[in-house]
């Protein structure tokens, strides 16, 4: 799937990007703030565990397949108790080289309508935690169609509920 000539958005996720993924987790100084990724990609045992979750992953590359952003979807319990149809939740993370060039919103657009339309009807609704101060991408997730529904601390839960496959965003 293309974005525009020079960025493209590939379901799954290649050896040479989990290396780069590994790489921007640790020394990436917004996703080092922001995320646990140190942790959940600290290393390739550590992202080889994470991947037994079962997620759907996509990736957004360069025509030289460098990653450049990352997102998966998959089912989780959130943190707070949630209506029951908020029932996966995803993540997005842009690296560097992507930020600032408004390629968050056709990525996100472009994987969630992907999910829905796979996903048969196992999907009712989803779920994300954000950082209060990430106003970028608050606003992004409110173009979606997101709803902030409670703040814990310095994350606020944000939800968007899908009625029936035709609720693409």
């Amino acid at each position: 799937m293309k974005i525009n000539q020079d960025v493209f958005i590939q379901q799954g996720i290649l050896d040479c990007q989990i290396d780069q993924l590994i790489t921007y987790s640790n020394t990436d100084p917004e996703i080092k703030k922001s995320t646990s990724d140190p942790t959940r990609f600290k290393d390739r045992a550590a992202f080889d565990q994470w991947l037994t979750k079962g997620r759907i992953i996509y990736t957004l590359v360069d025509k030289n397949n460098n990653l450049f952003g990352i997102t998966w979807f998959g089912p989780k319990i959130p943190p707070v108790k949630l209506d029951p149809k908020f029932n996966f939740t995803f993540s997005i993370r842009l690296y560097d080289q992507a930020r600032g060039q408004g390629l968050s919103y056709p990525f996100l657009k472009t994987t969630f309508n992907d999910v829905l339309k796979s996903s048969k009807d196992e999907v009712t609704g989803f779920w994300l935690q954000v950082s209060k101060d990430n106003v970028p991408a608050i606003h992004t997730y409110k173009k979606i169609g997101f709803k902030k529904v409670k703040q814990i601390g310095d994350k606020i839960i944000m939800t968007h509920e899908i009625c029936s496959k035709k609720d693409q965003v």
